[in-house]
């Protein structure tokens, strides 16, 4: 079978966006909208519009047992990710045909068909096949894997065709956003000053590389660069307020991260950065991005050591950190110096580095002591 997208050299997918969808689907979604909502808010679709849009395709398009809805939800999402935005744009046109197509095929190849009829050997028009399929459970048992495929294999397919560096960008702003709604679901609405938490960071970061004439400071460049991946947690949070989606915004980090102003002396960096925010109540990715370089702290390193902390804030979560439940000290040491452990044994390139760290955590962290 021939695409013009090379499938034999497969990335793993990400689990938790195929689990979520999966999740979705046992919840009420049906297989096209379970596809669509999943990856919506990626390109600036509220969930709800994305129900609404995939809603009719489910069943093989209004239970009619034709084309799985979890690829005509794919290819919802293919043409946001690269449909033609004119009427003219023939080539973006074709380059998403050629993706739906290459989605279709590689689903083909792992379960013989993609037409609803043949993978559940039901014809959903028919009322009594229909019923019997719910008898037999067939979209408990059946449904589910397919839509963890679909959304494995756009996943794949997004990763492949962005920039590394564009993809982990997005990887952080979706942690981001994730950590932020887990806070608080409505924060987008809240206000929060996030320019005011960078500005207040830098002053905090300052004292940490040491400014006080009158006294003997070293640097303390560890704690330095923690600060600065702090300050990255509120530049992102900043960056999907002022975008009209996670594309957006990846987008305009990259451009900033890519231009950054020439490196200074490194408090002069670290005061131009606070202004900046000030004077324009908002991050300014370009003279972070110098700041990171007068730190001489790499977008890998950046990007390692934030994604493991906001990790490890979800885990915090997750095991009783807001009710007091949660266990800091595991075998002597804090929770920090174990995920510091854990990030340098891992590959951060991995599509699934969040993931991996998640799990390690999981691994070590001693549940059954008090």
């Amino acid at each position: 079978m021939t695409t013009e997208y090379d499938t034999s050299q497969e990335q793993p997918p990400s689990p938790r966006c195929a689990e979520d969808a999966v999740e979705r689907f046992c919840n009420g979604c049906n297989c096209s909208q379970s596809v669509l909502a999943v990856f919506a808010s990626r390109f600036g679709l509220d969930e709800s519009t994305a129900m609404r849009i995939a809603t009719g395709l489910g069943g093989g398009v209004g239970r009619m047992g034709n084309v799985c809805g979890t690829l005509t939800g794919g290819a919802l999402v293919m043409g946001l990710a690269i449909g033609p935005t004119q009427r003219d744009d023939k080539p973006a046109k074709e380059a998403t045909y050629a993706a739906t197509r290459w989605l279709q095929e590689a689903f083909i190849q792992r379960h013989g068909s993609h037409q609803c009829r043949e993978l559940l050997e039901k014809d959903l028009s028919n009322e009594n096949e229909y019923r019997q399929a719910r008898e037999q459970g067939l979209f408990k048992t059946r449904c589910p894997n397919y839509v963890e495929t679909v959304v494995s294999l756009l996943d794949e397919w997004l990763k492949k065709n962005m920039s590394p560096m564009k993809q982990k960008i997005l990887t952080m702003l979706e942690l981001q956003d994730a950590m932020n709604s887990k806070v608080n679901p409505d924060w987008r609405e809240a206000g929060y000053a996030w320019y005011r938490a960078i500005w207040t960071e830098c002053a905090e970061m300052l004292d940490h590389f040491g400014w006080k004439w009158w006294k003997h400071q070293e640097p303390d460049m560890q704690q330095v660069h923690l600060e600065i991946v702090d300050i990255w947690h509120f530049a992102l949070s900043d960056l999907i307020l002022h975008s009209e989606s996670l594309e957006a915004a990846a987008g305009l980090a990259l451009d900033g991260l890519s231009q950054a102003t020439d490196a200074v002396d490194f408090r002069e960096s670290i005061e131009q950065l606070a202004a900046a925010s000030i004077q324009t109540r908002s991050a300014d990715i370009g003279h972070f991005a110098a700041l990171m370089r007068s730190a001489d702290l790499s977008f890998d390193e950046l990007f390692k050591t934030y994604v493991g902390k906001n990790v490890l804030n979800f885990f915090r979560q997750d095991h009783g950190y807001k009710d007091g439940s949660y266990i800091k000290l595991w075998q002597g040491r804090e929770d920090n110096e174990h995920l510091a452990e854990i990030l340098s044994s891992l590959d951060a390139d991995s599509p699934s580095f969040s993931d991996d760290v998640y799990q390690r955590l999981e691994a070590a962290y001693p549940n059954n002591v008090m």
